[in-house]
């Protein structure tokens, strides 16, 4: 057979070795050169097996099945990664980072339904929403574990995701830097910067001390005796939160940017004292009419609380509302710090 059926030969086996190669490598274009490879080895394994020391289409179908299965082939490709598990560890904290980010904003669009049911008079909707939330959560992390199980059996690294400008862009810093005498394993895609600024963790942290101080001592008697005995039970729970999360923010700071794995643990226990802060915001949600308005009477010279009016009470609601919306949204960025804070463990 002549020279030109041979080459269809090979091509046949090449495009099904193509087909079966997983698609990080077709994306980045480095299947070219893999197929290119595979097809001189056939050649040179047929001219090898061939009596006559030309290729011959016999020689060429055994070279082919020495190669291997297209199938088998393509399995090498897929074992790029480190075992963890079903998730490779390249992909496992790109997986947690979209675990936490997708469970943030379910959460966020649980509460802000729920402070729309309150503010509409419907205090009945809680269990509904705990369930809906079990499920949505249930659900999300179900089908992302079995997205990121799929791309690590296919051999796909974070940095596959990336345009290939940016990679270009990386791959000139990094022949720049080494030009410099970097070793390889020493390069970052970009240079790490620091992760605080302790001064103001420290400022900020100092002032939610003094102000959680306050609503805990409550050491203004002129006027928390006007004020509701519940409400200002509920203002000394809110200052134990605004006090424990200062101390979180002060240490932070004083920790500095060193030791990374310990601000992912304050930034896990400031998510939870977060979460259960809500709580108080609930409650005072649930009882608008404990909340004071007090005023300076000139007649009698005197403050008199004089509450809020009852036309006011859903704007009351509504205010809660958002604040309960605000905190719930900022744990997010608490979770993406925790993820960021990985490079730095290195």
């Amino acid at each position: 057979m002549s020279e030109k059926d041979m080459q269809n030969k090979i091509n046949e086996y090449l495009k099904e070795v193509k087909s079966k190669l997983p698609e990080w490598l077709k994306e980045k274009k480095e299947d070219k050169e893999i197929l290119a490879e595979l097809e001189e080895h056939i050649w040179s394994k047929a001219e090898e097996l061939s009596e006559t020391d030309q290729p011959t289409i016999e020689s060429v179908k055994i070279a082919i099945s020495h190669m291997g299965a297209p199938d088998t082939i393509a399995k090498e490709y897929k074992r790029r990664g480190t075992p963890k598990v079903y998730i490779t560890e390249e992909m496992w904290p790109l997986y947690l980072k979209v675990i936490a980010v997708v469970f943030g904003v379910i959460v966020g669009i649980v509460f802000i339904t729920q402070i729309i049911e309150f503010i509409f008079g419907n205090f009945n909707s809680i269990l509904n929403a705990i369930s809906g939330l079990q499920i949505g959560l249930l659900a999300a992390f179900i089908v992302i574990t079995i997205v990121f199980v799929v791309l690590s059996m296919e051999g796909y690294f974070p940095e596959d995701f990336k345009s290939e400008k940016s990679r270009e862009k990386v791959k000139q810093q990094q022949r720049i830097i080494m030009k410099k005498g970097t070793p390889v394993s020493d390069l970052k895609e970009k240079p790490l910067k620091p992760f605080i600024k302790p001064a103001g963790e420290i400022i900020g942290g100092s002032f939610a001390i003094v102000m959680g101080f306050l609503l805990l001592l409550q050491p203004f008697p002129i006027i928390t005796i006007l004020i509701d005995s519940d409400f200002l039970l509920y203002l000394k729970f809110a200052g134990v939160f605004i006090l424990v999360e200062g101390i979180l923010d002060l240490s932070r700071g004083l920790i500095g940017n060193r030791q990374a794995y310990k601000h992912q643990i304050v930034h896990g226990i400031t998510i939870a004292v977060k979460f259960a802060s809500i709580s108080v915001v609930i409650l005072m949600m649930l009882r608008p009419e404990i909340f004071p308005i007090i005023i300076f009477e000139n007649p009698t010279k005197s403050l008199t609380n004089i509450g809020i009016a009852s036309q006011y009470y859903n704007l009351f609601r509504l205010i809660a509302g958002v604040i309960i919306a605000v905190v719930a949204l900022s744990t997010i960025e608490n979770f993406n710090n925790i993820f960021k804070l990985e490079k730095y463990k290195n």
